[in-house]
């Protein structure tokens, strides 16, 4: 029950918005003591936790913290996501998060889902890989709107999958480039 009402917990700080030069990209920060009201047992860290956020009750997203260092994390903020949220570099927002307990940040489709059930071999790969990876993996499927193109390109990742090294897999790899011959 306590992992049940860990998950639900919710809170909304003040951030602002701002940018790293290293990655080139704009960022709103979370200090450890937010993110330690979300830790659950199993999280390895409080700096690398995904979550539902929302920005100024206006942008709605799911993503994840990781560690920017002094005691605080940090979330990409994406332009798109700006531009809709109507705000700029340096602006102060309004945040809201939610712990997102889901097992990928996003609904596996069902197309991708009924491949890997009709394919032991490549669901065994799959399932052997870093949940991150997974999920990029998914992420590509997801993008898609056709339910057609969906199995397509799900058969087309696992089976490049199935062709790369086990455990040196690289993205490369599943999407069709680098495989050994």
């Amino acid at each position: 029950m306590k992992l049940y009402l860990a998950s639900m917990k919710s809170t909304s700080f003040k951030s602002k918005i701002d940018y790293l030069e290293k990655l080139k990209l704009h960022y709103i920060s979370v200090t450890d003591d937010v993110l330690k009201k979300f830790k659950l047992p199993d999280d390895k860290s409080i700096y690398n936790q995904r979550f539902e956020i929302t920005i100024n009750d206006k942008v709605k997203w799911k993503g994840g913290t990781v560690a920017l260092g002094n005691n605080s994390a940090y979330i990409t903020f994406s332009k798109q996501r700006m531009k809709e949220a109507d705000v700029h570099f340096g602006d102060n927002v309004d945040v809201h998060l939610v712990k997102d307990t889901s097992e990928f940040g996003f609904d596996v489709p069902i197309e991708f889902s009924e491949v890997l059930n009709q394919d032991p071999e490549g669901k065994r790969r799959f399932d052997l890989l870093k949940k991150g990876f997974q999920r990029a993996i998914i992420y590509l499927v997801v993008q898609i709107k056709s339910s057609d193109k969906r199995i397509e390109k799900s058969i087309f990742l696992i089976e490049n999958l199935k062709k790369s090294p086990e455990g040196n897999e690289t993205m490369r790899h599943v999407l069709g480039k680098d495989l050994p011959a």
